[in-house]
């Protein structure tokens, strides 16, 4: 009864209407022709090619004893373990490449002898490549005093490394070789509290520390090797090698002693460099003029990570990477917005100061720019700091005033506000480039690969490198917006490997229009060119150690698409690359490195 009685009331409603009944035709739909396929063969460098840096530090015992076991030669007045340091840094500073030396000598406490100092006075470096300051040091080593502490020259040795190794590119880790040399005539022989301090159990932890160390950093080889003097006394050199060849087995080591008037040398040590065959350790596309948000693809339009439509919203320029030339991207501004950074405040970040203007004699003048006459930056507002350079006078930074160190698309003051590694371009080692992380919104300093920020089964790595947004689950499915990947070993080219890719379903984005804008640029490619940029990054490792710092190169594609006619250029939406179009990216160059629509 129901039913008819809505029947009847919506017939009613009908019959005194008079409006007619017209068909609408279905509007036509247009299906976005807004897809780019890259495919291309790339191969991993050549060994024989790369740098490999060997670093050799000395511990050399200079207690009381040493004048009994190896006394100064009646004729060049020189000690046996003079020689031997000599011997060993002369060789090894007459080879070609990235070879560096550190001595100490150590008693009951430890002295480094060989650091390079900066003018105030702190150690830039512990190991120099300087042989006549190696050689003017050596004679420090004749002089004896107190006791063996063997537990603080394992400490130097590692505080000394660690140094080293932190203001090592990432890349070059995995190719460097420590060797750590210890020479010793006997067993520790301290006073007081110094004696559980230098136990067996913690000498032999201090190594393991050592090599822990290394295994951290993903050092390619470290190795701590021993020496032995021998002291005369049958049940101490006994002892005493017991404990030394342990310590060289525990640091992948060998382990030698000298007999009494023996020439000490360090021939039984292997000091070559690890030359290293790599492999392909990630393949990752991305459009730096698409910016993800949720299940949309907005254009932006300089590449700086911020969409046109939040930098219309915010009042910045999006044409620019850095509206208020301040140094820090609009992008990096806006996401620290609640840290107390404004896109558009150019008194905020300063981070495009190359250097601090010094004025010691007060005259007005930064010092290292008076003599000769501009040869440093200048300081019009006396703020302390070197002013931005505006040399083509638009208003903006340059790009000389973005020193991005490692190339991975973060300037160097940028780092220091994320908290990443300057000196290399994925500092957590997971395959993703720092700003690649900070763009998409995983985290850049801690491996979350395998993390899944919005719950729906899809890793943080996998949509970053899909290119979707790893911190929302897509209601319209992956296929839409997920970048496809097909990834294939070819075979080897000598002691290189290569690999077929094509990379498929990258979205192009309609750019703002580019009258009356300049082209712009920034670190890693980022700035206006009204194309879209497509970039490949490979990175690669050590063949044995797939967890290892990647080492990356980048390929630059560009496209561009109007929504306005449903047009795209290239017409066919595929690219092709070769091996050559790859570059270090510490050296990329988009207004060089970066192929045209349709070709070179």
């Amino acid at each position: 009864m129901m039913r008819w009685m809505l029947l009847f009331i919506a017939w009613v409603i009908a019959a005194c209407s008079d409006a007619s009944l017209e068909v609408v035709e279905d509007a036509e739909v247009v299906v976005p022709d807004n897809k780019l396929q890259v495919t291309g063969e790339v191969c991993t460098l050549n060994p024989e090619e790369l740098n490999f840096p060997l670093r050799v530090l000395f511990l050399v015992d200079c207690s009381e004893s040493m004048e009994v076991t190896d006394p100064p030669d009646l004729l060049t007045g020189e000690t046996g373990r003079e020689r031997a340091v000599r011997m060993a840094a002369e060789e090894l500073l007459s080879t070609a490449g990235d070879v560096k030396v550190s001595v100490v000598r150590f008693s009951s406490e430890s002295q480094p002898l060989t650091a390079e100092l900066s003018s105030g006075g702190l150690p830039e470096s512990y190991f120099t490549n300087d042989l006549d300051y190696i050689l003017a040091k050596l004679p420090l080593l004749a002089e004896t005093d107190r006791t063996t502490n063997f537990i603080r020259a394992l400490s130097e040795a590692y505080a000394e490394i660690r140094h080293e190794l932190m203001k090592t590119s990432q890349e070059s880790l995995a190719l460097s070789t420590y060797s750590v040399i210890m020479i010793t005539d006997g067993l520790p022989d301290v006073e007081g509290d110094e004696t559980a301090e230098n136990s067996h159990e913690n000498i032999i932890e201090g190594v393991q520390g050592l090599m822990e160390l290394g295994r951290l950093f993903h050092v390619g080889k470290l190795t701590v090797n021993t020496a032995l003097l021998s002291s005369g006394s049958p049940l101490v050199d006994i002892a005493a090698s017991d404990l030394l060849s342990t310590m060289a087995n525990q640091g992948s080591g060998t382990f030698r002693s000298f007999e009494n008037g023996g020439e000490l040398n360090f021939l039984y040590v292997d000091l070559t460099t690890l030359k290293r065959v790599f492999t392909l350790k990630t393949l990752v596309v991305q459009n730096l003029n698409a910016a993800v948000s949720q299940d949309f693809v907005l254009s932006d339009s300089d590449g700086d990570g911020l969409s046109d439509a939040i930098e219309a919203f915010i009042g910045s320029n999006p044409f620019v990477p850095d509206s208020d030339g301040d140094g820090c991207r609009d992008s990096v501004e806006y996401n620290l917005r609640n840290a107390g950074l404004d896109p558009i405040d150019p008194d905020d970040c300063q981070c495009f100061v190359a250097d601090y203007c010094f004025d010691e004699d007060l005259d007005g003048l930064c010092d290292c720019g008076e003599d000769p006459p501009g040869s440093c930056c200048q300081d019009l507002d006396s703020d302390g700091l070197c002013d931005c350079i505006d040399q083509d006078a638009n208003g903006f930074c340059d790009p000389s005033n973005y020193v991005d160190l490692d190339g991975d698309g973060l300037v160097n003051c940028e780092e220091r506000y994320s908290g990443t590694n300057r000196s290399g371009p994925d500092s957590d080692g997971d395959g993703l480039l720092d700003f690649l992380e900070l763009r998409f919104g995983t985290s850049p300093d801690l491996n979350d690969l395998a993390d899944d920020l919005d719950w729906d089964a899809v890793p943080n790595g996998e949509e970053v490198r899909t290119a979707t947004d790893p911190q929302f689950a897509s209601t319209i499915g992956r296929s839409d917006l997920a970048y496809r990947y097909k990834v294939e070993e070819t075979g080897t080219v000598g002691t290189s490997t290569c690999y077929n890719f094509e990379v498929s379903n990258i979205t192009l984005t309609d750019l703002l229009p580019a009258a009356n804008h300049q082209a712009t640029t920034g670190p890693g490619g980022q700035g206006f060119s009204g194309l879209n940029r497509v970039l490949i990054y490979a990175g690669e490792v050590p063949f044995d150690d797939h967890e290892s710092y990647a080492r990356f190169r980048v390929a630059c594609v560009t496209a561009s698409y109007e929504s306005a006619g449903n047009y795209k250029n290239p017409p066919s939406g595929l690219v092709q690359i070769g091996n050559a179009h790859f570059v270090p990216i510490a050296t990329f160059d988009p207004m060089r490195d970066c192929i045209p629509p349709g070709g070179q």
